[in-house]
């Protein structure tokens, strides 16, 4: 079994390889990867998950379990929500548009910050109240939760569980059925 901080690690990898991908060349963003439209894609994909997951049983446990837990959590969903709003305008956008590489370059800046934020502040905090059989069972919940999660950033949805296991689970099944329309791929592990 996987614990909690096992999977949310693989995903903030995933998401540094892309965003490594996508900035990791001179010149502008979308000269940077040999397929910035496919990355900025899977970016999307894997942070639509990942957040969705995160929301229903990461901050939770963080908001009951740690002491001071609420300010943490509130301060994550606060930057959750306004890389959800970029996210949302670089799935519209594509290589080439003028917002493009500034937005690529605006999530990079706010995802790293995120991130970091999650394993230097918050991460210890909850790995010292939680126990190993609890670490594992999050694990197991986050990965399924970001498995069955949407595949778009939905900025207007709840960003709590009672809202996330309503109107998350319509806008995921919602997400899902477009995917199958057009074929859009799936989140993949690099």
């Amino acid at each position: 079994m996987t614990d909690a901080f096992t999977v949310l690690k693989a995903d903030h990898t995933e998401v540094e390889t892309l965003l490594t991908r996508l900035l990791g060349g001179p010149g502008p963003v979308s000269g940077a990867s040999r397929d910035p439209a496919g990355d900025a894609e899977q970016l999307v994909v894997a942070e639509s998950g990942h957040e969705a997951a995160e929301e229903l049983y990461f901050w939770p446990a963080v908001r009951q379990r740690v002491a001071g837990g609420a300010d943490l959590a509130d301060e994550a969903l606060r930057q959750e929500r306004e890389g959800k709003r970029v996210l949302d305008r670089l799935r519209r956008s594509r290589p080439g548009d003028a917002d493009f590489d500034r937005l690529v370059t605006a999530f990079a800046a706010a995802g790293r910050a995120h991130i970091a934020y999650e394993e230097d502040q918050v991460w210890p905090k909850l790995r010292a109240v939680l126990g190993d059989g609890e670490a594992e069972e999050m694990g197991e919940r986050l990965a399924s939760a970001r498995a069955a999660g949407p595949t778009r950033p939905h900025p207007a949805a709840p960003d709590g569980p009672a809202g996330l296991k309503t109107a998350g689970t319509a806008a995921a099944v919602l997400d899902r059925l477009r995917d199958a329309v057009i074929g859009r791929p799936r989140s993949r592990r690099w």
